[in-house]
Order: C-alpha cells, then sequence, then structure tokens
C-alpha cells in the first residue's frame, strides 16, 4: 500500500536516490522546499489522502520528481533518465504527473541507461518526490569539485535567471564562477548577459553551504538549487558525483611558506609541459635535493628536508621557488632578490619580498665559499665525468633486485644535480650583473637585453652549439654522397638501416661520430621517460630528412647581421672570455647531468619491462607513472594496492595536464590561467633580445618537434620552447621567437652561434603569430612585427 513520508521519516525506507539526498540536506540544517515522498505507489494510484498530505506544503504549484532505488547513487546517477514534471497544480493534473514517473522506469531511455551502466533492464522500485515549487529569481547546479578537469580544488557554479531546467536539459547557457578552494579566490566571472544572475553575497553563500554540505556527506556532490524572489536559498536536489578521475593535482606540493612566489621560467625551459611522476620523484628532486645539499656545505640548512623546499609541482609542471631563492641569497650573499629575478626571469619580479639579511659575519664565510665553488667549475666538471664513468646500473634477476641497484645509485643522480647547479650559477650570474651594470637602478631595457645576447655570442667549443654543427656535417656529407631515395623518403628505419650500412660512407662515419658524442640528448632530455637519440633516433633521422628535402628547395633566407651595437663595449668587454667560459661550462655540466640523467633512463626501461613480465604493472610504459618510492613497493609486492590501475590513471591525466598554461609568474601555488584570446588587430609580439639582428619572412608556428618537420628553409620558427632536441632544426631557420627563455637558454645560445635574430620569452608569441604571416624580426628591439597577416587575402 501506498505511503507518504516526510523528509524526516525517511530514514531506512526504500525511497530512492532523490527523497535520500533532499533528507540528509534537510539533516544537514540546509533549507530545502516543503516537501512529501510518496511511497511504494502503482500506476493508477489515486488517493484522497495525498491531497490532504500536501496541504502543508503550501499554496501554488509542485514539482513533480521521480525517485528511484539507485537513482542519484555513488556508482551511477541516472540524471535525466526518469521524469521530473513542474508547476503541477490541480488534483487531475498531480495523479497524471505521478503516472508518468511511475512508468518512466520503464521507458526506452532509462532502459537502454540500465543496459549499459548495469547490464540488465529491470525497472527498480519508484518513490515520487512532491514539492513546492520555488519562484526562482535565479537557479543552477553547483558541483563541489570540477567534474570536467577532475580537480579537487575546484567548486563550479553554474547560475541561470530564473528556472534552472533550460540549464540541465542544457537549452541554456549559464553564467559561470569557479573557485578556487584553497584560497577561497573566485577566478574571472564568466556572464551570459549583461549582469550576473547572482550577487557576490548570493555566490559565497552557495558556495559555503555546498562545501558544508560535502563535508557532511563525506564526498563530492552534485548539487541543484534556486533563490526564491525574496532572495532565500532552497536546495533542490543532492547526489554524488559519479564520474569523477584521478584528481591532476594528486602530486601537487604545497608553498613552503605563505605567499612563497614561483616562476616557470628556467625550469620551464629544462623540463617544458607536464612531466611524468618518475621524473618528478628523481630528476625534479634531483634539482630539490642538489639545491638543499648546496645550502648544507654552506651552513645555511642543517639536513635534508623530506619534502621539497625549492622545486615546486603544479597540475604536472615544475615551478622554482622565488622565494626560497631570495631566502639563499639573503643568508648567503646578501644580495637583492631582483639580481635572482633578472638571472632566472630575465626581468625583475616585484611580487618576490626580500627577507631581512644575515648578518655580515655570518654571511661571509659562506659568500667566500659560495664564490670559491663557483670559479673552480673545472673540478666540478671532472668530478661529474666520473660519476659518468662509473653510473651505469646493472639490472638485476628481477624487479626488485633492479629497484634496489637504482636506488643504490640515487646518491650519484643527487651530487650531478648539486654539482651542475653550481656549475651553472656562473653563466646565471653573470646576466644580471651586466643587465645592472648596463642599467643602473633602472629597468634593463631591450636594448641592454640585446647586448648582453652579443656578449655572450662567440663562445667556442660550446657543446650544444656543435649539436647543430654535427647536424650540418652530417647533412653535406648526406648531399655528398648523394643520399638514395630510401632515405630522404623511406621510413626511419629504412633511413637508419642505410645510415649504419655499409654503403653510406662519409655520411655513416659522420652519423657514428655524431652519435658518439650527442647520442645521449634528445628533446625534454632530463624527463626519465623521454628515450635518449641512441635508443630512439627518430626525432633526430626525421630531422636530417627534413632538411635534406628542403635543401633540394631554393629561397633560403640569410639573417641580415646588425651594424656596429649601439652601445659602447668599452666598459664590458672584459668580461667577455668570462662570460663565453661561463656558458661553455654550463653548457658542458649540462651535457654530463644528462650523461647521468641516460644511466637511469636505461635502468628504469629495464624495470618497466621486468614488471611487465612479473605481471605487477600491464606495460614498461606504466613504470613512469609511479613515483622512485611507489616503483619499490610494486617491485617488493607491498601495500596491497593495485599499481597497475595507479599508473594507468595517471598516465590518462596527462594530456590534460600538457594543455594546461600558467602564468610566468604566481603567488602561492600556482595555478593554470584561463586562456585568453589575443588582442583583435594585434599587429606585433613584443619579447626579450637574446640573438642580434633583423631578418623578415615567414612564419612557421611549431608546437612540437613532429610539426618542426614541416619547417621549409628561410621560415622563422615560432614556438612554446626549444631545447637541444630542436637543434638540428636551426640550420634552416632564419629567425627564432619563443614563449618563454632567457639569454642563456639553450635556443638563445644556439641562435647566437647560428647568427640567427632571436626574441625570446614573448609570453604569447605563439597565439599571436599564425603559420604564413610574413613578419619582421628584430633581434635588437625585441619586436616582431607583423607585416602581412596570413589571412589577409
Amino acid at each position: 500500500m501506498a505511503r507518504i513520508l516526510t523528509l524526516s521519516g525517511v530514514s531506512g525506507q526504500p525511497v530512492g536516490g532523490k527523497a535520500e539526498g533532499l533528507a540528509r540536506l534537510e539533516k544537514m540544517g540546509l533549507r530545502v522546499p516543503p516537501t512529501r515522498v510518496l511511497v511504494e505507489a502503482q500506476p493508477g494510484f489515486r488517493s484522497p489522502e495525498i491531497l490532504r498530505a500536501i496541504e502543508p506544503l503550501g499554496p501554488g504549484p509542485l514539482a513533480v520528481r521521480s525517485s528511484a532505488l539507485g537513482e542519484d547513487g555513488a556508482e551511477s546517477s541516472f540524471a535525466g533518465q526518469y521524469e521530473t514534471i513542474l508547476n503541477v497544480e490541480g488534483e487531475a493534473a498531480l495523479f497524471e504527473a505521478i503516472d508518468q514517473c511511475l512508468a518512466s522506469t520503464e521507458s526506452a531511455r532509462a532502459k537502454a541507461y540500465r543496459s549499459d551502466i548495469e547490464d540488465g533492464e529491470a525497472g527498480p522500485p519508484m518513490s515520487i518526490v512532491l514539492q513546492r515549487m520555488v519562484d526562482a529569481q535565479a537557479s543552477g547546479v553547483c558541483f563541489t569539485v570540477d567534474p570536467f578537469s577532475d580537480r579537487r580544488n575546484r567548486l563550479i557554479l553554474d547560475s541561470v535567471v530564473g528556472l534552472g531546467e533550460s540549464l540541465v536539459s542544457g537549452e541554456a547557457s549559464p553564467d559561470h564562477d569557479e573557485l578556487r578552494r584553497s584560497s577561497g579566490e573566485w577566478e574571472p566571472r564568466q556572464c551570459v548577459g549583461e549582469k550576473p544572475a547572482l550577487s557576490e553575497d548570493q555566490r559565497a553563500q552557495l558556495a559555503n553551504e555546498a562545501l558544508q554540505a560535502e563535508a557532511a556527506a563525506g564526498e563530492p556532490l552534485d548539487l541543484e538549487w534556486a533563490i526564491d524572489r525574496d532572495g532565500t536559498l532552497y536546495w533542490l536536489q543532492a547526489r554524488p558525483i559519479t564520474t569523477l578521475g584521478l584528481d591532476p593535482q594528486v602530486l601537487d606540493t604545497p608553498p613552503m611558506e605563505p605567499g612563497d612566489v614561483f616562476t616557470r621560467c628556467n625550469v620551464g625551459e629544462m623540463m617544458p609541459g607536464a612531466v611524468s611522476p618518475l621524473t618528478f620523484s628523481t630528476c625534479a628532486r634531483g634539482i630539490d635535493v642538489g639545491w638543499q645539499d648546496n645550502l648544507i656545505t654552506l651552513g645555511v640548512r642543517p639536513e635534508r628536508s623530506a619534502s621539497n623546499v625549492y622545486i615546486g609541482m603544479s597540475h604536472g609542471h615544475l615551478f622554482i621557488n622565488l622565494s626560497e631563492g631570495a631566502r639563499f641569497a639573503s643568508a648567503v650573499t646578501g644580495s637583492h632578490p631582483d639580481e635572482q629575478s633578472l638571472a632566472i626571469c630575465g626581468r625583475i619580479v616585484p611580487e618576490v619580498v626580500a627577507p631581512s639579511s644575515t648578518p655580515l659575519w655570518v654571511r661571509g664565510p659562506r659568500t667566500l665559499r659560495q664564490v670559491w665553488s663557483i670559479v673552480r667549475a673545472q673540478p666540478q666538471i671532472r668530478a661529474m665525468e666520473r660519476l659518468v664513468a662509473d653510473g651505469a646500473i646493472e639490472s638485476g634477476a628481477n624487479a626488485r633486485d633492479t629497484w634496489r641497484a637504482i636506488d643504490r645509485q640515487m646518491e650519484t643522480l643527487y651530487e650531478a644535480y648539486a654539482r651542475h647547479l653550481i656549475v651553472s650559477s656562473g653563466a646565471g650570474a653573470l646576466t644580471p650583473i651586466l643587465l645592472r651594470v648596463l642599467a643602473g637602478r633602472e629597468e634593463p631595457s631591450a636594448e641592454h637585453h640585446a647586448l648582453v645576447g652579443h656578449l655572450l655570442a662567440g663562445a667556442e667549443n660550446v657543446e650544444s652549439a656543435d649539436i647543430a654543427t654535427g647536424a650540418r656535417i652530417i647533412l653535406e656529407a648526406l648531399l655528398k654522397v648523394s643520399a638514395p631515395e630510401a632515405f630522404s623518403e623511406g621510413t626511419v628505419e629504412s633511413a637508419r638501416d642505410w645510415l649504419e650500412g655499409p654503403t653510406s660512407g662519409e655520411a655513416g662515419q659522420a652519423w657514428r661520430d655524431y652519435m658518439g658524442r650527442h647520442g645521449h640528448r634528445s628533446l625534454r632530455e632530463l624527463d626519465v621517460r623521454q628515450p635518449e637519440w641512441a635508443y630512439d633516433p627518430e626525432p633526430l633521422i626525421r630531422s636530417l630528412q627534413a632538411q635534406l628535402r628542403a635543401r633540394k628547395e631554393e629561397g633560403v633566407v640569410k639573417a641580415q647581421r646588425p651594424n656596429a651595437p649601439s652601445v659602447d663595449l668599452g666598459r664590458l668587454r672584459w668580461v667577455a672570455p668570462m662570460a663565453h667560459a661561463a656558458v661553455r661550462n654550463r653548457e658542458r655540466s649540462k651535457s654530463l647531468l644528462v650523461s647521468t640523467t641516460v644511466h637511469f633512463k636505461r635502468a628504469y626501461r629495464a624495470l618497466g619491462l621486468q614488471l611487465v613480465s612479473e605481471g605487477r604493472l600491464p606495460d614498461a610504459d606504466a613504470v613512469f607513472f609511479l613515483l622512485h618510492e611507489e616503483l619499490g613497493a610494486c617491485a617488493e609486492g607491498v601495500d596491497g594496492l593495485d599499481w597497475a590501475a595507479i599508473a594507468v590513471a595517471r598516465r590518462g591525466l596527462l594530456p590534460y595536464q600538457q594543455s594546461l598554461r600558467f602564468p610566468e609568474v604566481t603567488v602561492g601555488r600556482p595555478e593554470p590561467e584561463r586562456p585568453a584570446p589575443p588582442e583583435a588587430g594585434a599587429d606585433r609580439v613584443v619579447g626579450k633580445p637574446v640573438s642580434r639582428g633583423q631578418v623578415e619572412g615567414f612564419v612557421r608556428v611549431v608546437h612540437s618537434l613532429a610539426e618542426a618537420e614541416a619547417l621549409r628553409p628561410g621560415e622563422i620558427l615560432v614556438s612554446s620552447i626549444t631545447d637541444v632536441g630542436w637543434t638540428p632544426y636551426f640550420a634552416i631557420i632564419a629567425g627564432l621567437v619563443t614563449d618563454v627563455g632567457s639569454a642563456v637558454s639553450h635556443g638563445a645560445v644556439v641562435a647566437r652561434e647560428y647568427g640567427l635574430p632571436a626574441v625570446l620569452n614573448t609570453g604569447h608569441g605563439t597565439q599571436i603569430l599564425t603559420t604564413g604571416d610574413r613578419v619582421r624580426l628584430d633581434g635588437d628591439t625585441g619586436i616582431v612585427e607583423i607585416l602581412d597577416p596570413a589571412n589577409s587575402a
């Protein structure tokens, strides 16, 4: 027999998901519209008892909603599969609406949904929610986490004026608000109409009560709400969010101190984009431990911290903690944070606050030790050479033994990073010093940056420059021996077979020599997931094939070298040999660091294969999506966790993480920036000039190394970033523009060696410039002017 219950009386009753959700909301102390629940009714149900039961709900129309068992549950939501009838008035309309809701359990769409979700078609028991309609001035939905990106640090509000049915059905576009839960800050509002549907106070009330509901429920919620004409907030529905994947911030590191300032500069060039969890726990951890060990040596820290202090991660992207760098400077050299900002970001970062300086009597000995270690770069380099020579990691008989062998060698990686940080700090310190000499107390101008770039040019025996030179030698040899069609037009495999075969002659010898010197290099070369060229030469061979085809074409544009610099070099000429030596040492140190990393790449690839053969991982690539310590647990078979599922879930996050862009500098936890369209009619891009000269040519915007194969001779390469893996293409381009970078970036170093005008750190050059634009690139002023847009026709 049918029964009619109040929300307070539904506990333990088979009332279905919607009624249970409303009862929970009411029990939490949140306001819901006056409601009754009809239980165990059958189609055709008619009883005057129900008319008496709904009298306490008050006058006005009703909402009649289905509430089936299993609906709005943790496993599946059944959203929209069963009926909801709004604005029901009168006895006949009421009973007809009840019949429609009861019958909807056997509708074709509901059966299809159950078949897909539950592998069955039997309709569940159905209760009916009878609810007084809210005369809504605004309504909408609230997700206490972001169900689209799976970020738990977001609360989402979508709102419309009036009733929310048009929003739920997809017929109306809402205002959109996002709350950063960790900081309590709202993202810029996205409004559909001239004025927002919600006031600031209403938005805050919705967020506060929704988070209160989530805390009480113990799980993320999808809620529907309405605000009546008097401004009273009512909650209409609450259900678990059933489709959440892994949080893309699952491995985020917290800021060391509130208000710490982070940047993508420098580390974003070294490890562009999102990195794998294994890279984070090895190479990113290596940078941080190397930093900490140097502080211990200088007497600043007593011991290592188990958590990172210098390298942070957000959404899989790595960041340098500028505030930690400022704390180091105040404790060791007493220098102002602006010097660090100029070295890392190429500009002053005012958000970095100078800490109180350590007394001189404490700083003095530390400063002397720091300077002494920097000027003695060669002993550091020789020590790194020994690490490379002795650093091979032998695979064990099983995954456990191999992981233990890797773990025993981890201190070698940390030492390599510590020594590289010392060597590279010499080149890093020169840039701000030179800029300060030129600019005095003012912000360095584009001309000052161009002059520093000019001073850094001309260093001989720079290893990264030899990567481009060596590739050009192979190319010349290929032309000389008339490389067959099988090389230039064939597959990577056939091209490699020919190069390594007996008929390749001088080209084959040049290839073997090149791989002997640079086979350890690659794109994203400090990411342990990225194979080195010796293991996978496909990117290098494709580059050679593209250049060989390009050399058969005409129209190579040569860069126009500038006239004499407009600023007198007299007072800076003395520092050029020192600058060249610092750049040369840094590049050699970086190469040795990469060689050390390759030992670990090879060992982890072997470990991945063993974990697959032992049935612990689904494929060898999954090894890169567990932290080093987690791989130990996986190999040992402890903890009882499904490491394979965890690795696969994290790998699924990577494409989303790779798509994110971040501001150059952020205060507090770095958060992705919402893509902003470039200003209409933008006719120029401005960045940092790092290699002098001017050139006019056509733009080729390239987002990946694979896209670089389309580069034609004389085009101007525009990319988010370039690292060593891009170097072979520098032989055919006429200029370089990147979103990030500095005067000591690899792209800048190689551009100067090739005499290519280059403008780096444009911020959004890849979004403003378009393939086919004819531009004038000025490496003296940092301006890229669009002369003829690609779409002007």
